[in-house]
C-alpha cells in the first residue's frame, strides 16, 4: 500500500486529481476465459487518454469471483506507478464483495466505488451505517462513498444515503471521496457539499453540472465514467475541458462541451433507452471505446443486441462531434483489437457445429 490507513485523505487530496475512466474485461472470441493482451491494451489506452485512474468494472458483465480476481490483478499489475485503479462494492454479497476488495487490495488496488450489494435490504439507517462502516474497516484502501439509486431508502424518508449518514461515514479514517448519483438532485449535491465538502472529495461524473462543482465547488476529479468515448488521444478534449472548468475558463470549457454534444446526446439517448429494461449499454460503451483506440470485444450475456442501426448512429455522432472514428473492420470489434491482431477470427456457426 502507498499509504496508511490515517494517511488516506491526505494521499487522496494529492492524487485524485483529473478524470477517471471505466474499464471493462476483455474476452477470447468464445466468451470462455478473459482475455490478458485486450485487458492490458486497455489499461494503456485510458493512460494514453490522460485518465489519472480507471475503475476495473468488474459489475459490466457475467464473471466467476475467480475471473474478477483475475480480472484486477491484470489491471493492477499493468497499471501500476502509471495510473490508480479503482474497483466497485456493488456486486453479491457483503461476505464474498468484503473478501474481494481484500484481494484487490493485496493486488495492489487503491480505491473503491462504495455502494452496496444487490441484495442489501436494510431495516433502519442504522444497519446502513454499520454495514458500510464494517466494509472500510475491513480494507485500507480508499473508499469512495456512491449514494446512487441503488440506495432505495425511501420508507426512511428520503431516497438515498441521508446526510447523517454520509457525515458519520466521512469521519472513517479511509473514506476519503464521494461520487454523487447520477440520479441525485442538484439540491442534494449543494446539501453533500455544504455538509462534508471539507472532509471528502466530492466529485460529479456528468460533465453538465462541472460549472457548478468544478468551478464554483473545487472538485478535483470525475468519474468513473466513458469520457474517453467522447475524444480522441490526440485530442484529450474532455480533460481539457475540466480543467478549464477548474481554472475558471468557463468560455474555453463551454466551447468544448458543445463541440461534445453530438457525441454526449447519441450516448445518453442509447443509455436511457435501455436503463429502463434493467441493463447498462456497457457493450455500446465498448463499441464506442472501439472507435477511438480501445480493445473492444463482446461481452457476455445478459446484454443487449447492439445493432447495426446503433453502431452507425454511434460512429455518426463521433464524427459530428469532430473526432475521426476508427474504420477498421467491424469483425474487429467483436473480436477485440488484440485477438484480431493475434490471427483470431468470429466462431462461425456451421463450423462451431462441424467441430
Amino acid at each position: 500500500m502507498e499509504f496508511t490507513r490515517k494517511e488516506a485523505k491526505s494521499w487522496a487530496k494529492h492524487n485524485y486529481n483529473g478524470l477517471e475512466g471505466t474499464l471493462m474485461p476483455s474476452f477470447t472470441p468464445d466468451l470462455s476465459r478473459l482475455d490478458e493482451d485486450g485487458i492490458r491494451h486497455d489499461v494503456d489506452y485510458y493512460i494514453r487518454h490522460g485518465m489519472f485512474s480507471v475503475l476495473a468494472a468488474v459489475e459490466s458483465t457475467s464473471m466467476t469471483m475467480a475471473e474478477r480476481c483475475e480480472f484486477v490483478r491484470i489491471v493492477c499489475d499493468e497499471a501500476r506507478g502509471r495510473i490508480l485503479v479503482s474497483a466497485p462494492f456493488l456486486l453479491d454479497t457483503f461476505r464474498n464483495d468484503v473478501e474481494f476488495l481484500q484481494y484487490f487490495q493485496s493486488v495492489g488496488g487503491h480505491h473503491v466505488l462504495l455502494g452496496t450489494p444487490v441484495q442489501f435490504h436494510p431495516d433502519s439507517e442504522q444497519e446502513v451505517f454499520e454495514t458500510m462502516k464494517a466494509v472500510c474497516d475491513a480494507v485500507d484502501l480508499c473508499m469512495d462513498i456512491y449514494p446512487a439509486a441503488r440506495f432505495d431508502l425511501s420508507r426512511f424518508g428520503h431516497g438515498t444515503l441521508s446526510i447523517d449518514i454520509i457525515r458519520r461515514l466521512a469521519d472513517v479514517d479511509n473514506v476519503v471521496g464521494l461520487k454523487i448519483g447520477n440520479l441525485n438532485p442538484p439540491n442534494y449535491s449543494a446539501h453533500v457539499f455544504s455538509a462534508v465538502g471539507d472532509q471528502l472529495l466530492i466529485n460529479d461524473p456528468l460533465d453538465n453540472a462541472w460549472a457548478f462543482v468544478v468551478g464554483d465547488r473545487g472538485a478535483q476529479w470525475a468519474g468513473a465514467m466513458g469520457y474517453d468515448m467522447w475524444q480522441s488521444q490526440d485530442d484529450q478534449r474532455v480533460v481539457r475541458m475540466f480543467n478549464h472548468f477548474r481554472a475558471g475558463q468557463i468560455d474555453e470549457a463551454m466551447e468544448i462541451y458543445w463541440a461534445i454534444d453530438p457525441v454526449r446526446s447519441a450516448s445518453w439517448n442509447l443509455h436511457g433507452r435501455l436503463s429502463g429494461s434493467g441493463l447498462y449499454p456497457f457493450l455500446s460503451f465498448k463499441f464506442q471505446q472501439w472507435l477511438v483506440g480501445g480493445n473492444g470485444g463482446m461481452l457476455r450475456q445478459p446484454i443487449h443486441r447492439l445493432s447495426e442501426w446503433e453502431m452507425e448512429t454511434l460512429r455518426s455522432a463521433l464524427a459530428a462531434s469532430g473526432v475521426k472514428p476508427y474504420d477498421g473492420p467491424l469483425e474487429e470489434f467483436f473480436v477485440g483489437r488484440t485477438a484480431y491482431a493475434r490471427g483470431e477470427r468470429l466462431p462461425r456457426g456451421a463450423m462451431v457445429m462441424e467441430g
